[in-house]
């Protein structure tokens, strides 16, 4: 690595993490400044708390830091005149850059593969924590739809993939084929396997004279192939919020079920492609950098550059909620800004070169 592309990413990776591990305490303080009264009385469900807390902003503070830790590293370099001393030295502006922007790209994918984890669902177990004492949650009267089967289920703990008390209605033909009760139902990654059921086989032909209705008991049984436990808890508690597996796997889940996908597919995209909000970003606003301060107030254009950012940054944002809320189309709410986004970022680099 040349010396000069080595000074400017660590440089980078400096303010970054002063950046990013300030406003990650600004963040956790506030929050427990807010919920104080509301804190879990184990010290061990409080630090719980605080890890989950902080883990619950890092989608809100990331891509702020990368921008700010670039204004900062290269504001200050203007005002020392390193920059210009650079340019003087013959190199180029996106030689200078690529150094930040790498770095920049390899933590937000990162971010992303943190995105496939739990780790998406740090707030719902902050909420847990602050209202139930508890990490996992376990729902109540739980009533879906899955291909011709109905289900209702009086107690669910999607955390161990079990069910419990489920009474189950299977259609053909628009009509009801059997009533039955299971127990308890375990999901194995590959099918749900129900126990303890029993319940009634209705005949087809409702006709005086024929065969009526007929009982049976069944030890276990197998059914709803690939029906993902995350999936119906996401479905029952309407949160919006899922993993990019868990995503993936409603979407397969509930495409041909009728259930409009458009608030997954947002909460999809949102992990996917917004992160590189950030380093898009970073060209953008490089290359409308001053070379010197001779001719600049270098406070308050530093100032503006903050301000572009957070609005910018909060215009994405509002457009995500739109898409998950269903206003908007999340093709275009979420993937074209950012597309366009990039577009002119590729453009200026090229206008540059």
């Amino acid at each position: 690595m040349k010396i000069y592309l080595k000074y400017v990413s660590l440089v980078y990776i400096k303010y970054f993490f002063i950046l990013f591990v300030a406003l990650e305490c600004f963040y956790v303080g506030i929050d427990i400044l807010l919920n104080l009264k509301d804190l879990p009385s184990s010290a061990n469900l409080i630090l719980l708390y605080v890890g989950f807390t902080a883990m619950s902003g890092v989608g809100y503070i990331l891509p702020l830091s990368l921008i700010f830790a670039l204004i900062l590293e290269f504001f200050n370099m203007i005002r020392n005149n390193e920059l210009i001393s650079f340019y003087a030295l013959g190199l180029s502006k996106f030689s200078l850059l690529k150094g930040p922007l790498f770095v920049s790209l390899l933590i937000t994918s990162f971010f992303i593969y943190l995105n496939t984890t739990s780790f998406v669902y740090s707030n719902g177990y902050r909420d847990n924590l602050e209202n139930l004492n508890m990490v996992g949650k376990i729902s109540s009267g739980v009533f879906l739809k899955y291909e011709d089967t109905y289900l209702y289920i009086k107690e669910f703990n999607a955390l161990a993939k079990a069910a419990k008390d489920i009474n189950i209605i299977k259609i053909k033909d628009s009509k009801i084929q059997n009533l039955s009760h299971a127990k308890s139902a375990i999901y194995d990654d590959e099918k749900w396997t129900f126990f303890d059921d029993e319940g009634i086989i209705l005949p087809l032909d409702l006709t005086i004279g024929k065969d009526g209705f007929t009982r049976f008991k069944r030890s276990k049984f197998q059914s709803l192939y690939g029906f993902d436990p995350s999936s119906i808890e996401k479905v029952y508690d309407n949160s919006n919020v899922y993993s990019i597996k868990d995503a993936l796997k409603a979407i397969k889940s509930f495409k041909n079920q009728g259930v409009n996908i458009s608030s997954i597919k947002s909460a999809l995209y949102s992990l996917v492609f917004s992160p590189f909000f950030a380093s898009i970003m970073l060209v953008i606003l490089f290359y409308h950098f001053p070379v010197t301060n001779r001719f600049h107030n270098l406070a308050i254009l530093s100032f503006i550059f903050f301000i572009v950012t957070l609005l910018i940054w909060g215009i994405i944002f509002v457009l995500t909620r739109f898409c998950i809320t269903g206003v908007i189309v999340p093709e275009i709410g979420i993937i074209l800004p950012i597309i366009l986004l990039g577009l002119y970022a590729v453009s200026l680099v090229f206008r540059n070169i």
